[in-house]
């Protein structure tokens, strides 16, 4: 019996492909451990409390709040002052990651673009109550560090 060229190369493909296949299994899924899930940031019964503190640069403490906006939601309200009735703000959507451990990290909006956290808080449970992180200011081409809180 002839075998032709093609016939021998497709065989060995396809044994190859079996030998190399695994099987498709479900990734397990990460166990929340501190702000992986959205109402960490938002509440879940009912709107949670607006995290405040201050973003630094430049010798300056800008007062900074982030404010939840819907209950169970990622719309949020960041207002930064860049000085005495200079406040200014951006209302929209941030983005939730989480890591391997069950540790979550945000990118928010902000009025000169965006912030983000490089650590999270949670005092008990899973309820976020501190974040550490750096965002963009108006008036500075570099973004600055902040440190906002709730209790």
């Amino acid at each position: 019996m002839r075998t032709s060229r093609t016939t021998t190369v497709a065989l060995a493909c396809a044994a190859l492909a079996a030998l190399t296949a695994g099987t498709a299994t479900a990734s397990t899924p990460v166990a929340n451990t501190c702000g992986g899930a959205v109402s960490d940031y938002s509440g879940l019964l009912g709107l949670d409390t607006p995290f405040t503190g201050n973003a630094t640069g430049a010798g300056v403490d800008r007062p900074m709040t982030i404010t939840p906006q819907a209950l169970n939601g990622t719309l949020v309200k960041t207002e930064i002052a860049s000085g005495t009735g200079d406040s200014r703000y951006a209302l929209g959507q941030f983005l939730l990651r989480v890591d391997i451990t069950g540790r979550g990290e945000i990118v928010f909006p902000a009025y000169a673009g965006e912030g983000w956290s490089e650590n999270i808080v949670c005092a008990t449970g899973t309820r976020v109550t501190k974040i550490t992180g750096m965002v963009y200011v108006a008036d500075l081409k570099e973004p600055i560090g902040f440190v906002v809180s709730r209790d």
